[in-house]
């Protein structure tokens, strides 16, 4: 993946010597079908590698434990999450670039698809920094010291993104050219990028719901309304899938190798394995191989623990995270589970139940379990929906956490948001560094701070304190 990048880091103009040495002209041939498949790389790699997919955050979530070693305290420094910040520097800036070079040409699908992946990035930086510059960040020397945009603002720029892409996509102009088999996201389908357009609307209204000055029925209206223009089957599913021959192509598969568990690939936590446990998930044999104390069944580890003689945990199967597992950026069950938790925020317990069985049975569809063992799972009565805001919401995050496991952040931003799943950090990490929350959003780059005026005057926040704006349950 990283040899496509290489389209784009090169000057603003190009020599165009091969076609003809005797007539250089300032002419770019590096075109939108080019740039695509080279910004799509990035933006993937960005979506999936801003949380530190190999600590840190995935201890945190119980989703990966190391065996034997430190693990992740939550103790973090100026340099966690740094990579978030350097898209504007690199797949933020590329992304941008590629959307102003289309508008040029008038090439209006490729400045659609640029735009939404543009979005995808403004609304990932708010989430974590709440206030970072705007697009004055992406002008390199020009402008050293760019000035901060507030959560609403950083926002209400990504949001008129999707709406222009949206208009874009459904009007009868699309320009001399447009993405065909250079879009490997999602194949030159522009119904399907106004689907996700949809959908990463629906998700970040929803990020909205205790933010001040909103109210959480007006946002669980603005979700159901936009996903139902959302995605509508996992055929619509946004990620990049890798090729089988590529084999440091898959970062997860590559930490399967490595893994301190000697080979056996990465060891799942306890806290996700006991909820698993708890409703008899037939996810378990396709993710996890059994344990050894318990041959017929599955065990995690908290993170740091020594494996003691005979308690070998269940790992996470080579078939599962395998060297052709995508980076996803967005499922189908994601927006179910956003359904159900817009309903239950209504008080319609039965249509939230539905949609929430919805999102499981999509995610179970997805990676191949069997319509009998779906058909019984979804039948417990463990799965049945309580009549209560915050029981509702309880329920829905959780089944959403097992369906988001190596998936995408939100799982992170979910718990920051609504204080689910219930995460006992003393149970799962050894010498954990805070027992009540990890950190509810990123710090600054101490370069940023030293050097930026504009962001020495807001200061470092206190991570474990608060979050960003619409951190506000």
């Amino acid at each position: 993946m990283v040899t496509l990048l290489s389209v784009l880091t090169g000057c603003e103009s190009w020599t165009d010597i091969d076609q003809n040495p005797n007539a250089i002209v300032d002419s770019p041939l590096i075109t939108e079908d080019v740039m695509l498949i080279g910004v799509e790389a990035e933006w993937v790699e960005f979506a999936n590698n801003q949380m530190d997919t190999w600590e840190g955050n995935v201890q945190w979530l119980s989703w990966h434990s190391i065996e034997g070693s430190t693990s992740k305290s939550m103790d973090i420094n100026a340099s966690y999450g740094n990579e978030v910040w350097y898209s504007y520097s690199n797949s933020l800036k590329h992304a941008v670039e590629l959307y102003n070079k289309a508008q040029a040409n008038s090439n209006t699908h490729y400045q659609a698809v640029a735009g939404i992946i543009a979005a995808h990035h403004w609304f990932y930086i708010a989430d974590v920094y709440d206030q970072a510059p705007l697009e004055d960040a992406i002008q390199g020397l020009d402008n050293l010291q760019p000035t901060l945009a507030s959560q609403e603002e950083l926002y209400a720029h990504a949001i008129s993104l999707l709406d222009e892409a949206i208009q874009l996509l459904n009007a009868p102009n699309q320009g001399e050219i447009v993405p065909d088999n250079d879009d490997y996201i999602l194949g030159g389908d522009m119904d399907k990028w106004v689907k996700f357009a949809y959908s990463l609307k629906a998700r970040q209204a929803m990020r909205l719901i205790y933010a001040p000055g909103y109210s959480k029925t007006e946002q669980a209206d603005l979700v159901l309304s936009y996903l139902e223009n959302g995605l509508a089957s996992n055929d619509d599913n946004v990620a990049w899938q890798h090729l089988d021959e590529l084999a440091n192509a898959n970062i997860l598969y590559s930490y399967m190798n490595r893994a301190y568990s000697g080979g056996l690939g990465l060891t799942p936590g306890n806290f996700l394995i006991d909820l698993m446990n708890s409703y008899n998930d037939p996810r378990r044999p396709i993710m996890f191989t059994n344990s050894e104390e318990f041959p017929d069944s599955f065990a995690g580890l908290q993170s740091g623990a020594v494996v003691q003689p005979g308690q070998t945990p269940s790992h996470y199967r080579f078939t599962y995270l395998s060297m052709s597992y995508p980076d996803h950026v967005m499922l189908y069950a994601e927006t179910q589970f956003l359904r159900a938790e817009a309903y239950a925020l209504k008080g319609d317990w039965a249509m939230a139940e539905e949609a929430m069985k919805a999102g499981a049975r999509a995610d179970m569809e997805y990676i191949g379990v069997a319509e009998a063992d779906i058909t019984t799972y979804l039948a417990q009565s463990s799965l049945d929906m309580p009549a209560d805001e915050e029981g509702a919401q309880k329920l829905i995050i959780e089944q959403k956490y097992i369906a988001d496991v190596f998936r995408t952040g939100e799982t992170y931003l979910d718990y920051v948001r609504t204080g689910y799943p219930e995460f006992d950090f003393d149970y799962m990490l050894q010498n954990v560094f805070n027992t009540e929350t990890y950190p509810r959003r990123f710090p600054y780059p101490l370069n940023e701070v030293e050097r930026n005026p504009n962001v020495s005057a807001v200061g470092q926040p206190d991570w474990f304190a608060k979050g960003t704006t619409w951190d506000a349950k």
